[in-house]
Formats: structure tokens, C-alpha cells, sequence
């Protein structure tokens, strides 16, 4: 298996879809390195396997009365990947960025 250099860690705080624009879209804080548009989000579904998902862009999320800036991933996603993502209730954990990854 070829190891992919990491870039970032993202802890993500939670995450949600908005179906009529079929984007999924993963709320959280860049904890260390970087994350650029086009790079990927690596989800581990077990010990060796990851799904990797390419970042269409990157937003500052800013909340009332919290002093954190957020970032929102957004990522594109048809229906079918979309229900599979919120099935994985992707939240409260901690995920890779990289460069390398297949769409």
C-alpha cells in the first residue's frame, strides 16, 4: 500500500449535507500543516482502508459568540455517496489531508 504524505489534520467538529446542492460539507478546525482546494480528505473506515473525498473548497466559518474560526470543507456529492457519508457520522474525530487520492 503507498503511504500518502499527509498535509494537515483536520479535527472535525461535525458534519451535514445540503442535498439540493449535492455537496457534504465537514465543519472543524485545522489543527496542524495545511488544506488547500483540490487536496483530499482521507476517512478511515477501519485500520488500512481510507475513503478519500476531493476538496471542491475551503470557507472561515465564524459563529456568534464563540471566539474559534471554524473551517467548512465542501466537497462534491451525489445523492447516493451523500446518504452514505451522513451514515458514517463523521464528527468528534480527527482526519488526514493530502495531497494524493482518487475521487
Amino acid at each position: 500500500m503507498k503511504t500518502k504524505s499527509i498535509e494537515g489534520v483536520f479535527a472535525v467538529v461535525d458534519s451535514f449535507a445540503i442535498n439540493n446542492r449535492n455537496e457534504f460539507y465537514l465543519i472543524g478546525e485545522l489543527i496542524e500543516g495545511k488544506i488547500e482546494a483540490d487536496w483530499f480528505v482521507n476517512l478511515p473506515l477501519n485500520s488500512t482502508i481510507d475513503l478519500t473525498l476531493r476538496i471542491k473548497s475551503i470557507e472561515d466559518i465564524d459563529f456568534s459568540k464563540e471566539r474559534n474560526r471554524y473551517k467548512l470543507i465542501i466537497v462534491d456529492s451525489e445523492p447516493e455517496s451523500t446518504e452514505l457519508l451522513l451514515g458514517l457520522s463523521i464528527g468528534s474525530e480527527t482526519v488526514n489531508i493530502t495531497i494524493e487520492g482518487e475521487d
